[in-house]
């Protein structure tokens, strides 16, 4: 499980649909929920959840995606196994890592130390915990 340590930007609320906007490192991250189980505030800080299964990379990242969240990352670590390839990157310090096919991984032929794109659907994060210390 990944997780971010974020601060709250702002939140908007239509109906039941939630888009919050974060701050990590200066640099925005929105989530899309349908819940919030406890009322948001302005600077209060969290941490943020995605699943590795919910991370896409991209290597050559030169179109348009409807993805807000796209993180740059320099690749730390690859595992690549039979069905399966764990991509680890870093930025600013945080590891976050995808879990991607390895028919995905072959074709796109990335080392360690390669900067890729990592896209993180904002319907896919949530709420892990607030901060405390």
């Amino acid at each position: 499980m990944n997780s971010i340590k974020v601060k709250v930007k702002s939140v908007i609320s239509k109906d039941s649909l939630h888009i919050v906007e974060f701050s990590f490192h200066d640099e925005p991250l929105y989530m899309m929920s349908l819940e919030l189980h406890s009322p948001l505030y302005k600077e209060d800080e969290l941490f943020l959840g995605i699943k590795p299964t919910h991370i896409a990379l991209a290597k050559k990242f030169d179109v348009d995606l409807s993805f807000l969240n796209q993180m740059k990352v320099s690749i730390v670590s690859i595992e690549v196994g039979e069905l399966v390839c764990v991509v680890k990157g870093a930025i600013n310090g945080i590891i976050l890592e995808s879990i991607i096919s390895s028919k995905a991984y072959h074709r796109m032929n990335f080392q360690v130390g390669d900067s890729l794109i990592m896209l993180l659907p904002a319907s896919e994060l949530f709420i892990l915990d607030t901060f405390t210390g």
